[in-house]
């Protein structure tokens, strides 16, 4: 039943997936709700996107001796079946399925298209415009994904170059500014009374925003199947990618902070930051790279979220199991798979538009997934307990002391977000356990 994937990606297109799935929108909707959470407090908005790079690569370097040791296509799912078993592989594969990945791309979807509507003076309640414009994003990117054998691979190579461009322009000029007499960390009167809360508080609370914007390093594993050199290329990618994403975050809001104050990012958004360094036309360059950054980030979570049926169904425990299987003779890839992904991404999509209120569909799978990224940490101790002899290409530095470190950031997280969304958290969980209702023992 089996059906293997043919080996078609090197290093440049994994380093590129990490580094376009994670640098999508997160960067730019997501700073002002930072500062939002952080009161206006700027050494706390800053420290949270420190922390948060902190936590990331402390991830990333304890997940890349999980996914080296055990380089299979599916990524977390066949991490947690070696380590947990099949049942618990299933709920993450599940609630991959049905929540994280089809709502994630409906969310980029939806912002592709706002931000498409900005850099063409769109109004942005159009929502004619922008269903129509997210629709056809997320058909195309599907089409190339699943009817070629590798051009989803070279878009994302291409796009993630691209939308480099624009943000080092950002915080290059941010740098070269002195608009901000006051320094970065300036704060109002106004602002210092109401930053009065615990510090730790307010820390926590930004750094689930921040960890939104860092989110989805860990699904390159989904591809380790099609990697030439997987147990060189898969580290080394998360690794690099997470090293060089803490520090540009860091060093972009740190510039920005330079020109503006606290209460001034929050005022003008990102496209109004624009306008403001560069003027009207050069504004129209920076739109151009946002919507390329997201059109890269939508693209390596398509490319990603085509293999999560299939892998569930060549393990044997998703009903159907031959017809979400199926490889495509022509194209090598999963067809069935992919075209289901793209009917419930449609689905969120339409969801979205209908309700309004896009942002609730992106709280809810974040949240969950820094429970089962601590499964990986935790796993590491058991695998290496278990299974002692297994091959390791790449051993996590410092051990035991950076897989605590992440493990104890992880659960951090969830309890935070938990507490910022516990409706979101409450749906997601429920959610997750329909898949004890779905699940099929393979025979």
């Amino acid at each position: 039943m089996k059906q293997n994937l043919e080996k078609r990606y090197g290093f440049s297109v994994a380093f590129s997936m990490v580094v376009g799935i994670v640098i999508g929108i997160g960067i730019f909707f997501k700073a002002n709700q930072i500062l939002t959470a952080s009161k206006m407090n700027p050494k706390i908005a800053i420290a949270a996107w420190i922390l948060g790079g902190i936590i990331s690569i402390l991830s990333g370097l304890t997940a890349a001796e999980v996914g080296a040791a055990i380089p299979e296509t599916g990524g977390m799912i066949a991490w947690i079946k070696r380590i947990y078993g099949k049942r618990i592989a299933f709920l993450v594969g599940w609630a991959q399925l049905i929540i994280y990945f089809p709502a994630l791309i409906g969310l980029i979807s939806y912002y592709f298209a706002v931000f498409t509507g900005s850099f063409l003076n769109v109004d942005p309640s159009n929502t004619k415009f922008l269903g129509i414009t997210a629709f056809l994003a997320i058909s195309f990117l599907y089409a190339i994904n699943i009817f070629t054998k590798s051009v989803g691979g070279k878009i994302q190579t291409f796009a993630t170059a691209a939308k480099i461009i624009p943000l080092l322009l950002i915080t290059v000029f941010g740098f070269l500014s002195t608009n901000n007499s006051e320094g970065i960390f300036y704060m109002t009167e106004t602002t210092k009374v109401v930053t009065s809360e615990s510090p730790l508080i307010l820390l926590g609370l930004s750094l689930v925003p921040v960890m939104f914007a860092f989110d989805g390093w860990i699904y390159v594993g989904t591809i380790a199947g099609d990697l030439k050199n997987v147990k060189k290329d898969l580290p080394k990618a998360i690794i690099l990618g997470l090293g060089f994403i803490a520090i540009f975050y860091v060093l972009l809001n740190v510039a920005l902070l330079n020109v503006f104050t606290s209460e001034e990012l929050v005022k003008l958004g990102m496209f109004g930051v624009a306008t403001e360094l560069f003027g009207s036309m050069g504004a129209k360059f920076i739109f151009l790279g946002i919507m390329i950054s997201a059109f890269g980030g939508l693209n390596g979570m398509i490319l990603a979220s085509t293999r999560i049926p299939y892998t569930l169904a060549i393990e044997g425990n998703l009903p159907k199991k031959e017809f979400f299987g199926k490889i495509d003779e022509v194209h090598k890839q999963p067809i069935n798979s992919s075209i289901v992904m793209y009917g419930l991404s449609t689905m969120y999509l339409v969801a979205m538009i209908l309700t309004g209120n896009p942002d609730v569909f992106g709280d809810i799978p974040v949240a969950l997934f820094w429970l089962f990224y601590c499964l990986v940490f935790f796993g590491l101790f058991i695998l290496r307990k278990k299974e002692p002899n297994l091959e390791r290409p790449y051993v996590v530095p410092f051990y035991p002391i950076v897989p605590i470190l992440a493990l104890i950031g992880g659960v951090s997280i969830f309890v935070y977000a938990a507490i910022s969304n516990p409706t979101y958290m409450g749906i997601s969980v429920v959610l997750t356990l329909t898949g004890l209702f779905i699940y099929r023992e393979n025979k």
